[in-house]
């Protein structure tokens, strides 16, 4: 759909403000010293929060997972959570692992996992493990510059040091990037994956949101954890929903206070360019794309359709009256249609 003018000026608008933000990140830091939320901090907020009340009762749990040699993102400290599985036939199924997007954090699957209102969460049929990623929300900062590569490494590294002989793969976003190619990498680990609005393609320049431009582009960008605010989140997050739940804002907010989780932030939008693409064509785990059906991000008519072209077999789900994160307004929808492909993966092996 062609940009209106009015549109095309409230981007121009927001790109200006961004730039603005960050320049006066720079000011504000000299006067008055400003603090990064620390990792302990943030995890105490995250786990405060209503929407996160079953996870808390679970408990976040930490291993520490091998180096190895030639992965950007291997070694250091896991954090997880493990939703383990209702009854004793689905703790004998294959189970799922789901990664986050950016700047998001294991949270954000706490409905799809867990359950709500009359869906009982993915962990009826089989353990659920949420994973952080390094660089996200309470896990440790990583290499920097934040690599997709250095993110892909480390998801195969903790898929690898849960123990799990097999696994599907469930990523969101940047986190579908991560997953995507760390089955590409790491074939043997995954019965199957499933891509959520993914990233990973080369996006056409008309694509890019305004304040992925600046990120992207404005050297200062990286000092905007200073000047992090809960108007300028929920505005950012306002278009990619149909309804903003307030503690999923707040989510997005507490997590954009660390510094660490901001520069990472930074340093992946300025790394999404779409360079392996081409390996999505060698891809042969089976392979589902959920994608919301008003994405803004990543359209589907535009990427969830050439994902669909370029991995052999996968098909496409879309999920009417939702965006960006569909799992978290319509886990119900998404969450049938993961189970759905789940069961029949299980039924071809």
């Amino acid at each position: 759909m062609k940009e209106t003018e009015s549109s095309g000026r409230s981007r121009s608008r927001a790109a200006l403000l961004v730039a603005a933000w960050s320049g006066l990140a720079v000011s504000l830091l000299a006067l008055f010293g400003c603090r990064s939320m620390g990792k302990e901090e943030l995890e105490s907020e995250l786990l405060a929060l209503g929407k996160n009340t079953r996870l808390r009762e679970l408990g976040l749990r930490r291993e520490q997972l091998p180096g190895a040699p030639g992965e950007e993102g291997a070694g250091g400290e896991l954090v997880y959570l493990h939703v383990p599985a209702a009854t004793a036939e689905g703790r004998e199924r294959t189970p799922v692992v789901l990664v986050h997007g950016t700047p998001s954090t294991l949270f954000t699957w706490g409905a799809l996992a867990c359950g709500a209102g009359d869906f009982p969460g993915l962990s009826a049929d089989r353990d659920v493990f949420l994973i952080e990623v390094l660089g996200h929300g309470v896990a440790p900062a990583g290499p920097a510059p934040l690599s997709f590569q250095a993110c892909a490494d480390y998801v195969v590294q903790a898929v690898r040091g849960l123990g799990l002989e097999r696994a599907f793969l469930v990523g969101q976003s940047y986190g579908g990037e991560f997953a995507w190619r760390a089955a590409c990498d790491a074939p043997e680990l995954f019965e199957g994956l499933v891509l959520v609005s993914s990233s990973g393609l080369v996006r056409r320049d008309e694509d890019w949101l305004p304040e992925e431009v600046v990120m992207r582009e404005n050297s200062l960008a990286g000092w905007g954890w200073a000047i992090n605010s809960r108007s300028r989140v929920r505005s950012a997050l306002e278009p990619h929903y149909t309804q903003l739940d307030p503690d999923s804002a707040e989510e997005f907010y507490l997590v954009c206070c660390n510094a660490s989780n901001w520069r990472g932030m930074i340093a992946l939008a300025r790394d999404e360019n779409g360079t392996r693409q081409e390996d999505l064509g060698e891809l042969r785990t089976p392979t589902l794309l959920v994608w919301g059906e008003d994405d803004e991000g990543y359209s589907p008519e535009v990427y969830a359709k050439r994902f669909e072209a370029l991995i052999p077999g996968s098909e496409l789900v879309l999920i009417p009256g939702t965006g960006h994160y569909s799992h978290e307004e319509r886990p119900a929808e998404v969450g049938a249609a993961l189970r759905s492909f789940f069961e029949r993966v299980e039924g071809d092996a």
